[in-house]
């Protein structure tokens, strides 16, 4: 075998790695939460389930089904602002999808992605530009702009990422634990 064929060898070998590794960990959305479900099949699917229990008056429906919350009283936890259409908050994972499939979840069955994804403890009603503000990030790259609530989030966000047994730098980890015992 020549220097060359060697050479070539080398380089798609390198090439077919790279790009079986890639795929191998590329994030898609749809994997972890295709949808919202409606596990007791009452017609509501997560997304309300979450708008009916938090709301801290009477909520109202779109329609006479009841399946789709219109209107109710909320608190964001990260902004401190109330709302009253639910049209106006958005579902927030406090341990961000995205996050999770970097941190150690990329391999998880797709079960488990989806339970992850729907887990209430997780689960935040917040407003919706707040929630796009954050995307990815965990709290070491952004925290809530409600003072408050910071040292909360932090310590619910490290409950769910030992509770799924993820993965945090050691920076990350120092970080976030110095926020959470802050008091």
């Amino acid at each position: 075998m020549s220097v060359r064929s060697i050479s070539r060898f080398c380089v798609c070998f390198f090439l077919f790695s790279f790009s079986f590794s890639a795929l191998a960990i590329s994030y898609e959305r749809s994997e972890w939460l295709p949808k919202w479900s409606d596990t007791d099949r009452d017609c509501q699917d997560t997304r309300h389930e979450l708008l009916i229990r938090y709301s801290l008056s009477p909520v109202t429906y779109t329609r006479a089904n009841g399946c789709k919350v219109d209107t109710g009283l909320w608190l964001d936890p990260y902004t401190g602002n109330f709302y009253s259409k639910a049209s106006d908050l958005d579902v927030e994972h406090i341990v961000p999808l995205k996050w999770a499939h970097d941190h150690g979840g990329a391999g998880w069955s797709r079960a488990k992605k989806r339970r992850f994804a729907e887990d209430i403890d997780n689960l935040w009603l917040v407003d919706d530009g707040r929630n796009q503000s954050k995307g990815h990030k965990g709290p070491d790259e952004w925290m809530p702009p409600y003072a408050p609530v910071g040292k909360i989030y932090v310590q619910r966000f490290i409950s769910i990422v030992e509770k799924y047994g993820l993965s945090l730098s050691r920076d990350e980890s120092r970080k976030l634990r110095s926020i959470a015992s802050e008091g």
